[in-house]
């Protein structure tokens, strides 16, 4: 079985709590699949990361990158001129890490994660992405990293039906149906599972192939 959890968004205390929810169920096969947007706009984006990283030495796990992580690395980077990371949130990732040490000094674990996440994961019967695919794209190895990490209504609003399940984020579910429920799109093969943690909505994970909802 694969775990597939939502954008987390600094909450750290929801991470904690659906984790423990979801342990129980846990074995050796399964994989916990994280997908993307674990920094800015919640309250403890350092302690989210430090979590996830002491989370990879006991289980099975895949890091997705989300916007948000991209743009943190384009900020830390020097490559963020015009200000973007921080009208998006970054203000509170800023001062976590602040508190830690600085974003500039991030620590040796936290620049590893950061470096390595990943774009897509290909699961059974479903294709996990942060935001999306471009349905003008056919073959996943094709698709662009700004659609995998910005795209919106040219992916949800499509009548183009995927052949595997694509699993998303990015856009909070209350954007698409009004409430902060999963979204279940049969007709065009899709679940999004942001369902607005930072905003007071639960964090969500969906395991699949079968489809089962955690929430805490």
């Amino acid at each position: 079985m694969d775990y597939i959890v939502g954008d987390i968004h600094g909450m750290a205390d929801k991470l904690r709590g659906l984790v423990q929810i979801i342990e129980p169920h846990l074995t050796d096969d399964d994989t916990i699949v994280f997908i993307g947007d674990y920094i800015d706009r919640g309250p403890s984006p350092y302690e989210v990361v430090e979590f996830l990283v002491r989370l990879a030495d006991t289980y099975n796990v895949v890091f997705l990158k989300g916007n948000h992580e991209d743009l943190f690395l384009r900020y830390v980077s020097g490559r963020d001129p015009d200000g973007v990371y921080l009208f998006n949130g970054g203000s509170y990732t800023i001062q976590s890490y602040r508190a830690h040490g600085g974003v500039h000094r991030l620590p040796a674990r936290h620049e590893e994660f950061f470096n390595r996440l990943r774009m897509y994961h290909e699961g059974s019967g479903y294709i996990a992405v942060h935001a999306g695919l471009n349905p003008d794209t056919a073959r996943l190895a094709e698709q662009t990293e700004h659609d995998m990490l910005w795209i919106r209504e040219a992916f949800y609003r499509s009548s183009y039906r995927w052949p595997a399940t694509v699993v998303f984020g990015h856009t909070p579910t209350m954007q698409l149906t009004g409430s902060q429920e999963v979204y279940v799109n049969d007709e065009i093969n899709i679940i999004g599972i942001d369902t607005g943690a930072v905003y007071g909505g639960p964090l969500t994970c969906l395991r699949m192939p079968d489809r089962i909802i955690f929430q805490s």
